[in-house]
């Protein structure tokens, strides 16, 4: 009977054991089947992209298109927008919601290579090595490649220094995108570190903001979906770039004073655990928002605070100057290039919490700046000004 009992349970264990490696079989094809399904409709969204492509080439094909926020998301979005040529995004956001960056870049790259390019006058290169290395590629077939230098990667982009992607695109912004017929440049003072520090022949043309879009901000809106007003307004993430912890220690200066944080990976458990330090009872800490919103929370604001480490030119600053609103920035060159080392807005002394709240407290008091700081933005830095000088250069008649 023992004996009997014995192998009864070993044949039950064998059965389970051969069921569960049965269910893990299946499993294991049904990720595999749903992965092909995945690979096949990508591929269909991607060379149907491709054929429309060579069936209407654009007259300028400008990308990577990978960000879905930020500077250079909103700058390639206002090219498109605002260029009197044909310009079209590569990949396009149909292909990037659909297909993502990393498909784009690696399992479609060598069709995306092989696409010959008649028709089209110009090829205009941001930040990604991938769009850079096939911009310098086709130059040989006799196509203007244009590229434009944003920011580089620095020390402070990091905690423990550069990852070794930052160091990559640091590579091919100095040493080979550096080959392009035209290089161009968003602030003034990259011209003169690329032309000091590297040797590097860059032409000045402003990141701009789409004046139009910002007058479409509502801060009523705001108001009314949050409860919130006349408060100091931070946007950024999480990140050490941004240095959103000097926001927090200025939000705890400020006391009773209302202040505001929106942006990607900002949290109050974040501020607590990673940063160590406490949510003030004044501070809200929103998130992420549209940008949308985020526009309308500018336009509710009193005073918009930055307090990044590094700045291009930054597109935030310019939208808070064109709807007159007085900006607080600190001591780095892109942010005082922008207010026009302090004519359209406050400087502050980047890491001097004192001197940062008296800035602000001056700025909330004492309001002056905000129809000179529009009409700095509509003067140099609206898309509608930029717009025709940048297609001047795509067609090599006159520009720079």
């Amino acid at each position: 009977m023992g004996q009997a009992r014995k192998s009864r349970r070993l044949n039950t264990r064998n059965i389970g054991e051969r069921l569960l490696g049965y269910r893990r079989w299946l499993a294991h094809e049904w990720r595999q089947r749903r992965f092909a399904v995945q690979q096949h409709n990508k591929k269909k969204v991607f060379d149907a992209w491709l054929a429309e492509l060579l069936r209407q080439p654009p007259e300028v094909l400008i990308g990577a298109n990978f960000a879905n926020f930020g500077g250079v998301r909103h700058h390639l979005q206002a090219i498109a927008r605002y260029s009197s040529l044909d310009v079209a995004l590569a990949p396009s956001d149909h292909v990037m919601r659909k297909v993502g960056a990393h498909a784009v870049a690696n399992e479609f790259s060598a069709a995306f290579r092989a696409i010959p390019l008649t028709g089209i006058k110009a090829v205009h290169s941001h930040v990604y090595p991938w769009f850079i290395d096939w911009c310098e590629e086709k130059t040989a077939l006799g196509v203007r490649w244009i590229h434009t230098y944003h920011l580089n990667y620095y020390a402070e982009h990091g905690t423990d220094g550069l990852e070794p992607w930052q160091e990559q695109i640091n590579h091919k912004l100095l040493n080979v995108a550096c080959r392009a017929d035209v290089c161009l440049s968003v602030s003034r003072w990259q011209v003169e570190e690329l032309r000091d520090k590297h040797g590097i022949k860059a032409h000045y043309l402003p990141n701009g903001i789409d004046v139009a879009l910002c007058d479409t901000a509502n801060a009523d809106t705001f108001t009314r979906q949050t409860g919130l007003s006349r408060f100091v307004l931070f946007v950024g993430r999480n990140d050490p770039v941004k240095n959103p912890a000097e926001f927090v220690r200025l939000a705890a200066k400020l006391q009773k004073q209302p202040c505001v944080m929106i942006g990607g990976g900002l949290s109050e458990a974040c501020i607590r655990q990673e940063w160590g330090l406490q949510v003030p009872d004044n501070l809200t800490v929103l998130g992420s928002l549209p940008r949308q919103q985020v526009l309308s929370a500018l336009a509710a604001c009193s005073v918009l605070v930055v307090t990044s480490k590094r700045e291009g030119l930054p597109t935030l600053v310019m939208e808070a100057m064109a709807l007159q609103k007085e900006v607080v920035v600190p001591d780095v060159a892109g942010c005082v290039e922008v207010v026009g080392h302090g004519e359209a807005g406050h400087v502050y002394r980047l890491g001097d919490i004192d001197h940062l709240s008296e800035i602000t407290m001056k700025a909330l008091r004492q309001p002056t700046m905000g129809g000179v700081a529009r009409e700095r933005v509509l003067k140099e830095y609206d898309w509608r000004v930029i717009a025709p000088q940048l297609d001047a250069v795509y067609r090599a008649s006159g520009g720079v």
